[in-house]
């Protein structure tokens, strides 16, 4: 069993048949945003998990994690985010460590949105046993070079200075991101593991907006990655860009790439 290194939850989560169950297909590793959790990507009418099912995927080969315990999406600004990402790392990677183990497999892909994309780049730098583990990595709307809207200098009038910590890390310019990027983006992808990024780049998605408050930021192109496929969709929202079936097919195609059975 599981369970959040900083809360010690029990993580949550969904996937899997029965150990060493045969696989048709990489398995897929699904990494929810900040405040969600893995039924983001399960939701009623609009499941990316059925969209796989319809693809010939097995429920042996889908997976996803709460790796913070259970969402807060429906709580007030001020009791959504009250953790830091670095300390969401571990799960991801234990979780990333269970699947691999439990299938059997020898490489996976992972799709993640938003504050998941940067956790689990952080995971395969930290674990690079892992990280030679995933074959293609999916990064849909993912803070890679910060957001402007998590600076506590925009926040504190409406969230609290203390309150929203989880945010230091990917305001533009953190040490945080600095680290995991590498000065000149050498650090941005990780060979030989293909990369494709998913992002609005209009200022549609508010997390990465060109101007705030009437001074320019420049953040709509922060989710794109040095060394990515690199895919803009225009116009569409933070959640769309999971959940629209133009995103969702490109995602799809791009991990269904030479996706056969892992040995």
């Amino acid at each position: 069993m599981l369970r959040d290194h900083e809360w010690d939850y029990r993580l949550g989560g969904w996937g899997g048949i029965a150990k060493r169950h045969p696989l048709q297909h990489r398995p897929v590793l699904f990494v929810h945003g900040n405040t969600r959790d893995a039924s983001d990507w399960d939701e009623s009418g609009k499941s990316v998990k059925q969209r796989f099912l319809d693809a010939g995927y097995s429920m042996q080969e889908l997976w996803a994690v709460s790796y913070n315990g259970h969402s807060t999406k429906d709580l007030s600004p001020p009791s959504q985010c009250v953790t830091d990402a670095q300390m969401n790392v571990p799960d991801v990677a234990d979780f990333v460590e269970a699947v691999v183990e439990y299938t059997g497999a020898a490489k996976v892909d992972i799709i993640a949105h938003s504050l998941g994309v940067v956790l689990a780049r952080q995971m395969m730098t930290e674990r690079p046993q892992l990280s030679r583990r995933v074959e293609r990595f999916v990064a849909i709307a993912g803070p890679n070079h910060g957001t402007t809207v998590c600076r506590r200098a925009w926040l504190i009038w409406l969230i609290g200075w203390n309150d929203f910590m989880g945010c230091d890390e990917v305001a533009p310019g953190s040490v945080w991101l600095r680290s995991l990027n590498g000065a000149f983006g050498d650090r941005e992808t990780r060979g030989p593991t293909r990369y494709m990024t998913i992002y609005d780049g209009t200022g549609t998605d508010r997390f990465y907006l060109s101007w705030l408050f009437f001074l320019p930021v420049g953040d709509q192109d922060s989710p794109a990655l040095q060394g990515a496929e690199n895919h803009k969709l225009p116009g569409l929202t933070h959640d769309e860009l999971r959940l629209h079936p133009t995103a969702t097919s490109l995602y799809l195609e791009f991990v269904q790439h030479n996706n056969t059975r892992s040995p």
